[in-house]
């Protein structure tokens, strides 16, 4: 009994004879629409015009038989094809196959059982809507991917600007200071960094300076950096103009830092080392907040860490910072690191990569330059975290 209409439509490219009109039937008995072409550019015309369920195509409608399989396979559609033939030709079912046809159907003189082709017909039905499912994701992966590199792109061109305001930030280098040369290097691991440097003036006694590393990497952490710069800055302009003492106390500033990163609430915390050099004096002051690796004091050829270690900044909210105070004898020479230096260093283990530290710095290098030579910091193409290096020596 004939099932109801389903309003699916097919095409068969056949030549028309009384089998053709026999699978017709058969087809439209299963409740399809069925258009038969008994020529291939027709039915190929066919085809491209009208939207279709299904193709039924016999390789052997013309010479060019298979050349319109692939014709039709290829279509975007995702319309399923069924190559139909009276021949039994393994090699025509491979080719079929591999030319993207869902099913090869091989028709005797007597259609047969109108069940067995309903079931064939359904299982190309479902079989093309997979396929035009899985077209609908590879476009919507493909347009998901084009508005990422574009992103990305913009992103990218954003850091790069990110990066040349940053580096615009840096003091010049190298930079004298009284009888001190200042010297400072960056190398970032991302566009922007989330290590910072700076060094200057106050009044005309002091040089004041800081080497910060902030946690994580990107645009958050140079932000970061950007507000460390900016309260050194307020508090050097409170001294000069307000005669407020402040930026002279490396424990008042990480006391400040502290509290203000805590009040931005964006869950970042900073290593630093603020040190401040009497000019007149040659003594320096310094506070350290988890800074690792220590500053590096190298004099006459013997080379240590400064001693004295706090919290990080913007960690606790308690925290109290201690300060301490040595002579900078002549010739003295002070390197301070981020921790990227660790990351990059060939023994294994913290302590042995310090102790490298300290062999290699014991005669004091006089710039950032020196100390980019000796770790061949200038061969690293991809740094696995951002490295500051920062060079205070005595002229």
């Amino acid at each position: 009994m004939a099932t109801a209409k389903c309003a699916k439509r097919l095409i068969i490219i056949q030549r028309a004879d009384a089998q053709r009109d026999e699978l017709q039937a058969a087809l439209e008995r299963q409740g399809y629409e069925v258009d038969a072409y008994g020529s291939g550019e027709e039915g190929v015309q066919a085809f491209m015009e009208n939207t279709v369920s299904a193709v039924l195509l016999d390789l052997y409608v013309s010479d060019n038989g298979r050349g319109i399989l692939e014709i039709l396979t290829s279509d975007r559609r995702e319309i399923p094809v069924i190559v139909i033939s009276r021949r039994r030709l393994m090699a025509d079912v491979v080719e079929a196959l591999r030319k993207g046809a869902c099913d090869y159907l091989m028709i005797t003189s007597n259609i047969g059982d109108d069940k067995l082709l309903g079931h064939a017909m359904e299982r190309a039905m479902q079989q093309g809507a997979l396929r035009r499912e899985n077209r609908e994701y590879r476009d919507k992966l493909e347009a998901a991917n084009r508005e990422l590199l574009e992103s990305l792109s913009h992103l990218k061109k954003d850091q790069q600007a990110g990066r040349h305001i940053q580096l615009k930030m840096l003091p010049e280098t190298p930079k004298i200071i009284g009888n001190y040369r200042f010297h400072q290097h960056i190398l970032p691991s991302l566009y922007l960094s989330g290590d910072f440097i700076d060094y200057f003036i106050v009044g005309d006694r002091y040089a004041v300076f800081f080497v910060a590393d902030v946690s994580g990497h990107g645009a958050s952490s140079a932000f970061v950096t950007v507000m460390l710069k900016n309260l050194f800055a307020r508090k050097r302009s409170d001294f000069h103009h307000r005669h407020n003492s402040a930026i002279l106390s490396p424990a008042h500033m990480l006391d400040k830092a502290n509290r203000e990163l805590l009040g931005m609430e964006i869950d970042k915390h900073v290593t630093m080392c603020v040190g401040v050099i009497d000019l007149h004096s040659d003594e320096l002051c310094y506070s350290i907040a988890g800074h690792l690796p220590a500053p590096i004091i190298s004099v006459d050829g013997v080379a240590r860490y400064l001693e004295g270690h706090d919290l990080p900044v913007g960690l606790f909210p308690e925290v109290t910072y201690s300060e301490h105070r040595m002579a900078l004898p002549p010739k003295a020479v002070l390197t301070l690191f981020s921790d990227g230096i660790l990351e990059v260093l060939n023994p294994k283990g913290v302590i042995a990569k310090e102790q490298y530290l300290l062999e290699a710095l014991e005669d004091g290098p006089q710039t950032a330059d020196d100390v980019v030579n000796t770790f061949k910091l200038d061969t690293i193409e991809e740094a696995p975290d951002d490295i500051a290096v920062l060079v205070v020596s005595r002229v």
